[in-house]
């Protein structure tokens, strides 16, 4: 291989390290200085068709000359100069070299070679100076990398025998090669980390969103339960209002493991005289502990609502008629006993399916057992439907 053909793999393999840096790893800590690395493959390319009476290698040290000097620019100045910027600077420095050599103007040998020996030592102390603050794997191995491109350069510098030349421009197309290499290895390893970081976003992110939703639907179902509830309950007494008791019953008659329940209608006997006589706050206080004393004296799965004013409804699901008149009475004694000021209740029974099958059907035999309680006396339990009770 001939000294052209050094010079110009040389010149590639910066093209190659500056193409790398500005499109492949912008995020790289060694993109800035690598943009230089334009200029002496540039610099190689105009000068090759002139007549020049500088020697092609010289012309090359030039160049190294003029990037490393613009690297250590770079260094500097990193947070004010930008990627473009370095660009042009590179176009400057290569249209101005160019012009220059063109007019056959030579620099002395011995310059050339201090300058670039002089300028490598600096370099390759900043590479060191760099590794020390940031001792990342890859910052080791372009500092490792860096001592071998600087022996090359310094085979360079020592002289002009072609042996200093081919061996120090072999050694930094060595490096050239090494450093590119480590380059698109950690630029592999840069995108499988970004992808799994990515992953990992993207599976926490998909995680929060599904606990967000549940966490929201589950908020939101409170809410709808709550109004619900508010919608269907009496404020006064706690119990179902009459649209949420009528809703409880047509959802036990829809209901097809509910085969037989029952349901009494009730309300507080002289409840108008006792609204006159101590008020209604007393009369509201006898509506409360009547509600009270069933829910919490009765089965968990009966369910109560006021139907309007003082007149109440019990559900006894899985109740037939006489059990239903035997828990009425034992709610009616315990109310007449325990309330205050003293009041006592009468009730009607129905029971489904023998009395009807809907809800209207079942109050009309209901309400026609609490007429019957009431025209009989008052605190009693009256049952008018069509099951036979045995009266003990």
């Amino acid at each position: 291989m001939n000294r052209i053909d050094l010079l110009n793999l040389s010149a590639a393999l910066f093209l190659v390290s500056f193409y790398m840096n500005l499109y492949i790893d912008k995020n790289s800590n060694n993109n800035k200085y690598s943009l230089t690395d334009l200029i002496p493959f540039a610099l190689l390319l105009t000068t090759s068709k002139l007549d020049l009476l500088t020697s092609s290698f010289d012309v090359y040290k030039l160049a190294l000359i003029l990037s490393i000097g613009a690297k250590l620019i770079t260094h500097y100045f990193n947070k004010k100069i930008t990627a473009s910027g370095i660009i042009f600077y590179d176009f400057l420095i290569i249209i101005s070299l160019t012009v220059v050599l063109s007019y056959s103007i030579v620099f002395p040998q011995l310059i050339i070679n201090i300058l670039l020996a002089l300028l490598s030592a600096i370099y390759m102390f900043l590479k060191v100076a760099s590794y020390n603050k940031n001792n990342s794997k890859q910052n080791k191995e372009i500092m490792e990398i860096g001592f071998l491109s600087f022996i090359g350069l310094l085979a360079l510098s020592i002289g002009n025998e072609p042996y200093n030349l081919y061996m120090g421009i072999a050694v930094v197309i060595i490096a050239q090669v090494s450093e590119l290499a480590i380059l698109i290895v950690h630029q592999n390893e840069h995108s499988d980390k970004l992808k799994s970081r990515l992953k990992d976003l993207e599976d926490r992110f998909e995680r929060t969103v599904e606990f967000e939703a549940k966490k929201r639907t589950a908020q939101m179902v409170d809410k709808v339960e709550y109004i619900r509830e508010k919608s269907q309950k009496d404020p006064l007494t706690k119990a179902y209002n009459r649209n949420g008791i009528l809703n409880e019953m047509n959802g036990l008659i829809n209901d097809s493991t509910i085969k037989i329940f029952s349901i009494a209608m009730f309300d507080i006997d002289f409840f108008k005289s006792i609204n006159d006589s101590k008020g209604h706050i007393i009369g509201d206080e006898c509506l409360k502990f009547l509600s009270y004393s069933i829910m919490t004296n009765n089965r968990k799965t009966d369910i109560l609502g006021r139907y309007g004013g003082d007149e109440f409804i019990l559900l006894m699901p899985h109740v037939n008629a006489p059990a239903a008149m035997e828990i009425c009475d034992r709610l009616r004694k315990e109310i007449a006993l325990k309330s205050s000021p003293k009041f006592s209740i009468s009730m009607g029974i129905a029971s489904y399916p023998y009395d009807g099958r809907s809800f209207n059907e079942l109050l009309e035999v209901a309400d026609r057992g609490l007429y019957v309680a009431k025209a009989n006396g008052k605190n009693r339990v009256a049952y008018e439907g069509n099951v036979p009770i045995i009266k003990k």
